[in-house]
């Protein structure tokens, strides 16, 4: 009946790591939704204004008003290259829309986008790239 420690200590020590979280889960990507949306007193926003986001997530605009808008990047950090992706389609349809896979086109730091149609009545908002821990 030696092997009962030996088979007591394995069964704890596998207890114990049930409870620590996954190292893949930890750093598994994120889809991060921000909904373009109907505002008080006839205005429009992006909801929430403000998302923070790491490369390999994926910012999911939802078009949920009744205005049709899209996304456009006015000022990114110095070494950004979003090409094609610095503007987004029209989401014109509910429920509609728009994948931003947040990738090594994007350095870290702050990117401020509009809704251009409703740009002038406040429909802003901004993006932080970073590595998590800098």
């Amino acid at each position: 009946m030696h092997s009962f420690p030996r088979l007591a200590s394995a069964f704890a020590g596998a207890v114990l790591l049930s409870f620590s979280p996954p190292l893949a889960a930890q750093s598994a990507p994120h889809l991060i939704t921000v909904k373009m949306a109907d505002a008080p007193g006839g205005q429009f926003a992006f909801q929430p204004a403000a998302i923070s986001a790491q490369r390999g997530d994926t910012v999911r605009f939802v078009q949920a008003s009744s205005a049709p808008h899209d996304v456009d990047f006015k000022k990114i950090p110095k070494g950004a290259k979003l090409g094609s992706e610095s503007i987004g389609p029209y989401l014109m349809m509910p429920s509609q829309t728009y994948d931003l896979v947040i990738d090594n086109r994007f350095v870290d730091g702050l990117y401020e986008f509009v809704c251009d149609p409703h740009e002038s009545v406040g429909m802003h908002g901004t993006l932080t790239v970073g590595t998590p821990g800098r």
